[in-house]
């Protein structure tokens, strides 16, 4: 019988512990980095964007690792809009991020997408 982490080499890789790890320092520069974008939260622990992705998938069912990373969804969302607000960030790069990463362009967010095309009207 083959050995289940022969045929997913990440399934070593990605432990809870590992990912959890690395979910503590991306929070810390979230909250307290300079950056508003994950890819460089992501970047300074030597990962790449699509890990985001599949830890997302492989650890659907761990609420702990879910909603940590859900937590730093919400802090860089809302770095984002107040980096735009106080102009640290082009308003027209903030509507798109907010947009295309955190789906401010659905129906059940066009409150925010509203405020947003009122106060970042180039």
């Amino acid at each position: 019988m083959s050995n289940p982490n022969e045929r997913h080499p990440n399934a070593q890789k990605w432990t809870v512990e590992t990912v959890s790890a690395h979910l503590i320092e991306i929070e810390k520069e979230a909250t307290d980095g300079p950056s508003f974008f994950l890819g460089r939260a992501l970047a300074k622990q030597g990962l790449y964007k699509h890990v985001w992705s599949y830890w997302r998938r492989t650890f659907q069912n761990n609420d702990d690792i879910i909603e940590q990373m859900l937590r730093i969804e919400t802090i860089l969302e809302a770095k984002i809009l107040e980096g735009a607000l106080k102009k640290e960030l082009s308003g027209n790069i903030a509507t798109l991020t907010l947009k295309y990463n955190y789906q401010w362009n659905d129906k059940r967010e066009s409150s925010s997408s509203l405020l947003l095309s009122k106060f970042f009207k180039g």
